[in-house]
């Protein structure tokens, strides 16, 4: 879906695609399982295929899902109608979330450069487009830096190290005529290529200022050195009075009295704005989607919930919703939360699937997995500690609950550790960052903690194969 269209073709659009799209996926062929994982009854249910179409689905078809726009609704409603084609109770739980600035560009380039950038909300944000040359200037936090050449061009900036050196090269290119400043990130709080974000300015200004991710400014670059500069059109649209949606399925067991301990297989399902999110997160939506499937007629004497959390990107909104809305009771009734985000990685430095708690004691989750991983001759299976996802909100009220991510790790004190580079970026798609072997060890591993947890055989104080 194309953000640049205007709002009326767009929305024609997620209707049409919204109708066809939500029919569950086709039959796949099987992954074949190999022998070292018969001693689990689950592995041979999952499919990593499957969970790899759905990932496609939510960050191809879809796009980027920021918390609370129409682009994350549609991706609820799909893993939704997915998880009711399956035979499961479904419910959308909703919850107020912040305002979005997000901005749009036009170019020649190829499709796939003309990406969401965020946008700075005491800039322009207007749906009218700005359509001018773009320049690229190098520094711009002195006023010599900037030619007259800017005089009615686009400005594209490699963004400051600071946020006032930023708003000096905004105030500068404004001072010279410029008639819209694109910033872009070379780099991302955790060694990762530079993400978008919504400029901080200090003054008000009647420009458009639009925050690029890396590889966006780069290209752009690119085009300039190339063909000497490129027609650019910029948009903006503020998107106020934002509901976001939890997506709650449930499986009772037989002749249930409602108080049957539960045990939960959650992700979030929304992405950063600019970023396609295959990795972060579709993967762990896929995954969940997957195990829902390989569960449906699995019986047990638990309520398994599988769960979809929306709005995770800004500030575990999602999972933090759903945690307050529990009694007492409810989370008593919770034996553990298996926790997936960013499962599918094929960055190499990214090389074990980590179960991770945010404080870094185990649980009955960690135990699982790690059990799992013996039972399935899997050393690349590890505890740790980490925070940061959606996980969180269920450990801070005494929920067994971990994060199953792959990571590298180089050291625990001080935390060194490898995401991937391009985490939060627009080249987090299938193509560049998805391993289907990784989606298939997520999966098994995964899936047979769950089961041998809904089935009361995980043994406490558990150590890594």
């Amino acid at each position: 879906m194309k953000k640049s269209l205007k709002q009326k073709i767009v929305s024609s659009l997620l209707a049409v695609s919204l109708a066809v799209s939500l029919a569950p996926i086709g039959q796949a062929k099987a992954d074949s399982t190999s022998e070292i994982t018969q001693t689990s009854p689950i592995t041979k249910q999952v499919d990593a295929s499957r969970a790899i179409e759905h990932i496609r689905f939510l960050s191809e078809t879809i796009g980027p899902r920021p918390g609370g726009t129409k682009s994350e609704e549609w991706a609820s409603r799909y893993v939704g109608m997915q998880l009711k084609s399956m035979g499961y109770e479904v419910d959308y739980q909703p919850f107020q979330v912040p305002d979005q600035y997000v901005g749009f560009i036009e170019s020649p380039l190829s499709t796939k450069r003309n990406w969401q950038a965020g946008a700075a909300p005491n800039a322009l944000i207007s749906t009218e487009a700005v359509t001018a040359p773009l320049i690229f200037v190098q520094g711009g936090t002195k006023l010599e830096d900037i030619p007259n050449e800017v005089n009615g061009k686009i400005v594209l900036f490699e963004r400051g190290t600071t946020v006032a050196d930023y708003n000096k090269q905004v105030e500068n290119a404004v001072s010279k005529g410029a008639k819209g400043v694109l910033l872009y990130s070379l780099i991302g709080g955790r060694g990762n290529y530079g993400q978008t974000f919504n400029p901080r300015l200090t003054k008000k200004q009647s420009i458009p200022v639009f925050g690029l991710a890396y590889a966006q400014g780069n290209a752009f670059k690119e085009e300039i050195a190339k063909k000497g500069t490129t027609i650019l059109s910029l948009k903006a649209r503020h998107e106020s009075n934002l509901k976001s949606l939890n997506v709650i399925a449930k499986k009772k067991p037989k002749n249930s009295t409602g108080n049957e301990k539960a045990v939960v297989v959650s992700s979030h399902y929304d992405s950063v704005v600019g970023a396609p999110g295959a990795n972060d997160n579709a993967s762990g939506t896929g995954l969940v989607l997957e195990l829902a499937r390989a569960f449906q007629n699995v019986e047990t004497d638990k309520e398994i919930r599988f769960i979809a959390f929306g709005s995770e990107e800004t500030g575990l909104l999602g999972s933090d919703y759903y945690v307050n809305s529990l009694s007492q009771k409810e989370r008593d009734r919770i034996l553990g939360v298996f926790n997936a985000d960013m499962v599918a990685t094929n960055y190499d430095k990214a090389k074990n699937l980590y179960v991770m708690t945010p404080n870094g004691s185990p649980n009955l989750v960690t135990d699982a997995a790690l059990q799992a991983g013996k039972q399935l001759n899997n050393d690349l299976v590890l505890q740790g500690k980490f925070g940061s996802s959606d996980h969180v909100p269920f450990a801070e009220v005494g929920i067994p609950a971990a994060l199953f991510i792959w990571m590298g790790v180089d050291s625990w004190n001080p935390l060194i550790y490898h995401i991937e580079k391009v985490y939060h970026t627009p080249q987090d798609n299938v193509f560049e960052n998805i391993s289907p072997e990784r989606m298939k060890m997520a999966l098994e591993v995964i899936g047979t903690g769950i089961y041998n947890s809904l089935h009361s055989t995980v043994k406490t104080g558990e150590k890594a194969a």
